[in-house]
Order: structure tokens, then sequence, then C-alpha cells
């Protein structure tokens, strides 16, 4: 176990995290790092009696700066003292994660040097708490829709990762829980395997030592998606406002053409401000194919929705065209997102 090392960010831990260090000590882990992520005087004596183990070391940080900063602040530790680990392996202060399973993702490591060894949670037993279940549920798929990377679990702490990727997980944005998740996604872009080992479920408690804020941290982690959404809305509203401005402009000029000008103008406007969005603010990457590539997805999905609509109606239910309408562009809106960030927004 000399070559692995475990890291644990802790904030505000108690008994069940000295329990799993001791547990972690007799399963033969000769260095474990566990960062104070500012948890106060009051915690001092646990950290004291974590301490006098010969094989941890205690980082602090003087103030809370979330997760993601702590197992950056412990990759920092082990690449500027040149430390001769292979892998390390994270996991959480809270007792969900076993000694026996950091093993099973250590034998993982030797076998696949080069991979990224996730310890993947099974979701399907009925003692899983529901927002637990929910949440694993709807990241899961708002992650594949983002990435393309199909995962099990992508909210699980215990992971497995080899050194010599630790320099490029350190540019990876994120302070708090969304570091996890963005690191997850760094790998799928830069075509880093990821292997899943199938590990123990615990949720003490119902989960209630989690320090996860479900408004904060979710905002973080689907914020992609929130953004494209918003986009979206503003590009639609702008639509609407620079139809009603030619309508004005071009009702007298042109009396025969001032919808279909007005129609053009206004959607030729409102795409290019939603393309500018979704590139540098929602992506935040491209191409200069993208803009061509926008336009024939633009296209394609006006036609797909054009002619799923006409076809629903005409050939099987021949009422009902708002709903239908609203039930074909949510998925195309879905489908949309999708394409803009596997091939639209594409890096070359």
């Amino acid at each position: 176990m000399k070559q692995f090392a475990i890291i644990i960010p802790a904030y505000k831990p108690d008994q069940k995290c000295l329990n799993t260090v001791q547990k972690i000590i007799e399963a033969g882990f000769e260095h474990i790092i566990v960062v104070d992520d500012g948890s106060g005087k009051e915690y001092s004596p646990i950290f004291n009696t974590l301490e006098s183990h010969k094989e941890i070391t205690i980082l602090h940080h003087a103030i809370n700066q979330g997760k993601g900063r702590a197992l950056k602040t412990a990759f920092h530790y082990i690449l500027t003292n040149n430390l001769p680990f292979e892998a390390v392996i994270t996991a959480d202060a809270d007792g969900q994660h076993l000694a026996n399973d950091m093993v099973q993702l250590s034998q993982q490591l030797l076998k696949t040097p080069d991979q990224v060894v996730l310890g993947a949670r099974d979701f399907t037993k009925k003692d899983i708490p529901f927002r637990s279940r929910f949440g694993n549920r709807f990241t899961r798929l708002l992650f594949r829709l983002s990435t393309g990377v199909v995962l099990s679990d992508t909210q699980t702490g215990l992971r497995g990762i080899p050194v010599n990727y630790l320099p490029q997980l350190l540019s990876v944005i994120g302070e708090r829980f969304e570091y996890e998740m963005n690191v997850l996604a760094y790998l799928g872009k830069n075509k880093i395997d990821i292997v899943e080992v199938t590990i123990e479920t615990i949720y003490l408690d119902d989960n209630e030592s989690s320090h996860f804020h479900p408004l904060r941290d979710s905002y973080h982690i689907y914020k992609v998606f929130i953004f494209y959404g918003l986009s979206g809305g503003a590009s639609f509203a702008l639509d609407i406002g620079l139809y009603w401005m030619f309508i004005q402009l071009l009702k007298d000029p042109a009396p025969g053409l001032f919808i279909i000008l007005a129609t053009i103008a206004a959607r030729i406007l409102s795409s290019l401000f939603n393309y500018y969005i979704n590139r540098n603010k929602v992506f935040k990457q491209g191409s200069s194919k993208s803009l061509v590539r926008y336009y024939l997805l633009a296209a394609f999905i006006m036609l797909s929705s054009a002619g799923s609509v006409h076809l629903l109606y005409a050939e099987w239910l021949g009422r009902g065209e708002i709903i239908l309408k609203l039930g074909v562009d949510t998925i195309l809106f879905v489908f949309g997102f999708v394409v803009q960030r596997a091939w639209v927004f594409r890096k070359e």
C-alpha cells in the first residue's frame, strides 16, 4: 500500500472520521492526508487525535473553502513535495466509504495504472434515501447529455486517480462539490479512461451528515444546462421583441411583406445572439466551423419540429396542435443541447 495515498477532506468531522481512519490504517495503508477545511478550534481535539498516528498528515485551511479546494490542497502538497506515490484515493470523512472498498480501488489501480477508478454505489437498493436516488439519476442523465460519458455514479467521492493526472486536475475549475463533477467532465473531454468498481452503499442517519447544500451546490453542478435554458429563453424573448419592433417599422413601407420580413430579421438577430451566448458563455468553446454547424442544426430542428407536429396532428390525433408543439419542441430542446455540446461547439 506504500504507493497509494488516501486523501480525506474533512469539515467539522466527528467520531465516524476517527473510526474510518483507524480502519484504513488497519487495512494496510501507510499514507493518509487529511485536509482540515476550516473546521474551527472546537474540532482541534479530533485533528490532534488523527495527527497522533504516524500514517497521517494534517493540512489546514484557515477558513472553510470547500471540498474541491481541499482536494486541490492535497494534490498541491503531493506534487510540491514530490512524494513517491503512484496514485491517490480520495474518500469522504463521514464514514460512508469503507477501507475494504479502498483496497478494491487500489487493486484495480494496480491492474490499470493509466485509468481513473471510481467507486460506484448501487442505487437500486430499497434503503437508499430518496433525495440521493433521485439526485443520482438526475445528475447521471444531465452528465450524459452534457458530456456524452455514461457512468452509473457521478457523485461518488471514492476515486482512485493516478498521480500523473494531478497537475491537469489542478487546472479544473471549481472549489466546492461541483469540482468533482467538473473533474469527470474533464476526464471525458480529454479521453481519459474511467473504470467503475462496485462498492458498498452506505448512508448513515439518512445522509444527514452531508455538507452538500441542495440549492447552491446543485446550481454549480447543473449550471451548464441551466445556462443553456436561460440562453434559449432570452433568445426567445429577444426574437419576440425584435419581431414587434420590425412590425412597427415595416408595416407602412412594406404592407404586403412586413410579417415575413419582420420574422426573418428578428430570427436572424436573435439566433446570432443565441449563438454568441452559447459559444462564449454556455459551452465556452468552438471552432471556425461552429457558426455553419449552428445554422445547420437550427434548420434541422425547425424542419423536424414542423414535420413532427404535422405528422402527429394529421396522421394520429387530429387535435391538440399546441400541446404537440410543446412536447416536440421540449424533446428537440434537449436534442439541441446534446448536439451543440458534441458537434456544434466541439473543440477541433
